[in-house]
């Protein structure tokens, strides 16, 4: 890929991101650190934050499973993205602007609703935020894959998802205290004002600028899809999630009522998950790029079915800290190997769109384990949707063995063609 001068970027007053590795980076980190912020509150405060209105275990898992859905079309996200964009801003910027922008005023609209006589209007704020979230990820997905070489995706992916984690590790921490110190009204005001903060680097950033044909490539989309390959890395990853997200959902809840602990030794916990997923995206990037990818995905796999079980164990707040602690950590690695596996099985030139189907697929997971992991606990309590959740996952250690070869699906495509 040819980069764009000197010259032109002076005179566009921009930065151009495939040239300027620490701007770019520090977009994505602040982007996925801002994520993390947002998705604390679906994953950990807002199943608490409605308990607190008295809202039963299955409604608050449907309104999970509700507001998760806009991340399961990200495909049209990505169809967007990848065709309509701006001439001076480029196709994935704007997006990010925007969307950053109307998320954070999301969280300013929810202050004065009560989900128990709102349930309905706080539902769909709760949702259009992650909506904007959805779409601001999937642009930064796109943006990810136009301006990382092959051989920069592990360490690129450990920036992304280190940052997120920092925005998990950081808002599970002071989140709990700052509602218990002070209100809910002041945390959906940090919450507000953290969206906010990388719009103005958006504006100094200037992405790659390639050439869109015509008509749509749908045929590049059909020809992915007949790949075996692609078909065994979906079912596989959107098993795993649904496991990963009954635990996920749940946890918090059942920190609250089955441990009965306070809103912020809830916080320390799922800090300690945070922290760990942190340590596992941070360091597993690099390391991945050394060893075959189906080495990578047996490893996390198999850590992660062994932590489903003992998350089913935890009895006190001590036992909470470290198996939590463990089970981010395992998330955190297998989160790397799944972003890798994902970008290997996308096409460049439609790279937006590929990505977001793949997402979409996962996010369903995503959206499915919060449903079952409500339904799971009302039918069999707590521990037993966890057991139940480490058996789904189980068999995905034997799927894996059919995953090889996914860094060369493409070996034809050097990648997108820019104009010069």
């Amino acid at each position: 890929m040819e980069n764009t001068s000197k010259d032109q970027i002076e005179r566009h007053g921009k930065y151009d991101l495939y040239e300027h590795s620490k701007l770019r980076n520090t977009i994505f980190g602040i982007v996925y650190f801002n994520q993390g912020v947002l998705e604390v509150f679906l994953f950990i405060y807002m199943a608490l934050y409605m308990l607190e209105f008295g809202l039963s275990l299955t409604l608050i898992g449907l309104t999970l499973f509700i507001v998760n859905l806009p991340w399961v079309i990200k495909p049209i996200y990505g169809v967007t993205t990848d065709r309509i964009g701006s001439k001076k801003w480029g196709r994935r910027i704007p997006y990010m602007i925007s969307t950053c922008f109307l998320s954070g005023i999301m969280m300013f609209v929810i202050i004065p609703l009560s989900p128990s006589s709102d349930w309905l209007f706080f539902t769909l704020v709760a949702t259009i935020a992650y909506l904007c979230s959805g779409i601001s990820d999937t642009a930064t997905d796109g943006l990810v894959v136009d301006t990382t070489e092959p051989e920069n995706r592990g360490k690129v992916q450990s920036v992304c998802w280190g940052s997120k984690l920092g925005g998990y590790v950081v808002a599970s921490l002071l989140v709990g205290f700052m509602i218990e110190l002070l209100s809910w009204t002041i945390y959906f005001v940090f919450m507000g004002f953290i969206l906010f903060l990388p719009i103005p680097l958006f504006l100094l950033a200037k992405e790659p600028i390639y050439e869109i044909s015509e008509k749509f490539p749908w045929k590049d989309i059909k020809m992915v899809f007949k790949k075996r390959l692609v078909w065994i890395v979906l079912i596989l990853f959107i098993v795993i999630q649904i496991g990963i997200h009954i635990v996920l959902a749940m946890a918090p809840l059942f920190l609250s009522i089955e441990l009965n602990l306070s809103l912020s030794y809830v916080g320390i916990v799922m800090t300690a998950g945070s922290l760990g997923f942190f340590i596992g995206c941070l360091v597993s990037g690099p390391i991945f790029d050394r060893f075959s990818r189906r080495t990578g995905m047996m490893t996390t796999i198999g850590f992660m079915v062994v932590m489903f079980f003992l998350v089913s164990l935890i009895f006190n707040f001590i036992m909470a800290l470290v198996v939590v602690l463990l089970f981010g950590l395992a998330w955190g690695l297998f989160q790397i190997i799944q972003m890798i596996v994902s970008m290997d099985i996308t096409k460049k030139s439609i790279g937006a769109t590929m990505f977001s189907i793949y997402m979409s697929v996962y996010n369903l997971g995503n959206a499915l384990g919060a449903l079952f992991g409500a339904i799971l606990a009302v039918a069999f309590g707590f521990r037993i949707a966890f057991v139940i959740a480490g058996l789904i996952v189980l068999p995905t250690l034997f799927l894996v063995i059919l995953i090889k070869g996914t860094e060369t699906l493409f070996p034809e495509e050097q990648g997108a063609t820019e104009i010069k």
